[in-house]
């Protein structure tokens, strides 16, 4: 009885210590929009800028520079499935280097969202 009974509290006691860690290590619910600025801004912003403009210290080192998403043209030319390839696969010829492996896709539609419900409004 008593073996049976340290078993069952150690049990419950490693099943504690796994959903802490669990539970630390999950994201908190956010919006989409909200998502898509912290993965913009670790991820995306030392090229394109805070604004999406492009002004960056590391775009005068990269040919051709990072797209303004702010400039009427990106407007015009960027659908969200344009992006979406853009940020999945990369663009060949330009520094930007795809995400797919880094990004899950909700992580890639968020930052797409992000861009374009804020930075394109800007």
């Amino acid at each position: 009885m008593y073996v049976h009974k340290k078993i069952i509290i150690n049990t419950f006691g490693y099943l504690i210590l796994i959903i802490n860690t669990v539970a630390a290590n999950h994201l908190v619910a956010i919006s989409e929009v909200s998502l898509g600025k912290k993965i913009y801004h670790d991820r995306c912003e030392v090229c394109h800028g805070s604004q999406g403009d492009g002004k960056t210290f590391a775009a005068n080192a990269l040919y051709p520079t990072p797209r303004n998403f702010t400039a009427k043209v990106s407007k015009k030319e960027l659908t969200r499935e344009r992006m979406i390839e853009s940020i999945t696969r990369g663009r060949p010829g330009t520094a930007m280097m795809p995400w797919e492996r880094i990004l899950s896709k909700q992580e890639i539609h968020s930052v797409v969202n992000y861009i374009q419900q804020i930075l394109m409004e800007l």
